[in-house]
């Protein structure tokens, strides 16, 4: 990607400030998804798809034999609402949910910020400690 006259910048770092600049990056003023923002995401349309990603993680640590300790990792998870529907999921397989550990990476501290809202919300309705 060139930039200016005889200065060129790799794709994945012009990708990088276009999103994550902490002044005009994307995601970091403002909240992208949902009917004010500019796009809709699976996990915003239905709470089905998370419903469906959280029972194939269900079914893979089956598959592994129920091992006491699994990690699930959301990357990017924008404003949180795919792990928010996998952990209320998550509470109809007790034996899962106590070997999961879930975790989230998102590098927009604005996003980060919903997600909180969402975390603090489970924990009001008793589906985490």
């Amino acid at each position: 990607m060139k930039i200016n006259k005889n200065k060129y910048i790799p794709l994945d770092k012009f990708i990088n400030k276009a999103l994550y600049n902490k002044k005009s990056g994307y995601y970091m003023k403002s909240n992208p998804f949902g009917k004010e923002g500019d796009f809709i995401t699976g996990p915003n349309i239905s709470i089905l798809f998370s419903e469906m990603i959280a029972i194939w993680c269900v079914s893979f640590w089956e598959n592994l034999g129920c091992p006491k300790k699994i990690n699930i990792i959301e990357l990017g998870a924008g404003n949180g609402e795919m792990m928010f529907q996998m952990i209320k999921a998550f509470n109809n397989f007790k034996k899962f949910k106590i070997s999961a550990k879930l975790f989230i990476l998102e590098k927009s501290n604005f996003l980060k910020k919903i997600q909180k809202k969402n975390y603090l919300l489970l924990i009001l309705l008793g589906l985490i400690q």
